[in-house]
Parts: C-alpha cells; structure tokens; sequence
C-alpha cells in the first residue's frame, strides 16, 4: 500500500488510535524526537537547516497567495505565478501567469499539469463519491478540448510561419 513507508504507516495508524483516531502533528513530531522511532529520519533535526527549510516553505505560501484579476473578468482572480512541472524537474520556481498564457508551449504544459491535477482528484474522489467522478470527468474532456484545439492552432501558426 505505502511501498517502503509501511513501518512508518503502522506506527502513525497507532499514534492515530492513541489519540481517538486522530493523528496530530504534534503527536508525530514528539514520537520522531526518538533517535529509535521509525520516523526520526523523515524529519530535519538541525536547525539551522529546518529554519531555513521552513522559511522556503514561507516564501512558497507567499507566492500562491498572489493573485491577479483578468482584465476581460474583473471580478475573476487568478495565481499570479504558477509553478510548471517541467520546471520542477530542473530545479523548480515560479513563472508570472501572465507569461505562461502568452506563451503557446508554457500554456501547453499547464494545461497538462492541470490535467495531472484532476486525474489525481479523480482517484481521491472516487474513495467516496463516484457520481462526482463525472464532473471531473467533463472538466478534464474540456481541459483536453482545449489543449487540442491549442496544439492544433499552434501546428496553423508554425505551418504558415514556414510558408513566409
């Protein structure tokens, strides 16, 4: 089920049972304190590194919380940067919005990311609802819509690129 976090599975199932069958985050972070406790080595335990982890994580937060309006949907905001996948492999960061959807392969990724995002939501929701699957499921079939119809407008743009 966990791969290799099946100890580690276990032992946040019995912290959970302990407390009512709630896992806290403060429950877990005192167990880890333990050298021995299976979870130790998921945790940064220098602080010096932990603060400065914690404050990426403080700048990542900051960064989402950015937003912009659409001039064409004033009443419409939107994430000022986005983070792209392909990005995230190379060493990740944020990109302005504004030059994602100008961009025909960047707007290509995040339609893809996108489609990523509702297939994960698809498998979550599918634990408790499969009558909602079906909303995902016409929301993705419109994100693929779109992705199409913008490779094929880019293959027209690229085509007649060639012809000048």
């Amino acid at each position: 089920m966990f791969g290799t976090m099946k100890q580690e599975h276990k032992f946040l199932e019995k912290l959970a049972r302990q407390n009512g069958g709630v896992l806290l985050v403060e429950s877990v972070l005192d167990a880890a304190k333990d050298p021995d406790c299976v979870l130790h080595k998921h945790f940064q335990w220098d602080d010096t590194k932990a603060a400065e982890s914690y404050r990426k994580t403080q700048a990542r937060q900051l960064i989402q919380r950015c937003v912009v309006t659409i001039d064409k949907a004033p009443n419409v905001q939107i994430r000022a940067f986005v983070s792209l996948a392909s990005d995230q492999h190379s060493g990740g960061g944020y990109r302005m919005t504004a030059d994602v959807l100008s961009d025909e392969d960047m707007k290509s990724q995040l339609l893809h990311d996108m489609m990523m995002v509702i297939s994960r939501w698809k498998r979550q929701i599918n634990l408790l609802d499969h009558d909602t699957v079906s909303i995902l499921d016409a929301l993705e079939d419109a994100i693929a819509t779109k992705a199409k119809s913008q490779r094929k407008d880019r293959g027209l743009h690229r085509n007649s690129n060639d012809i000048n």
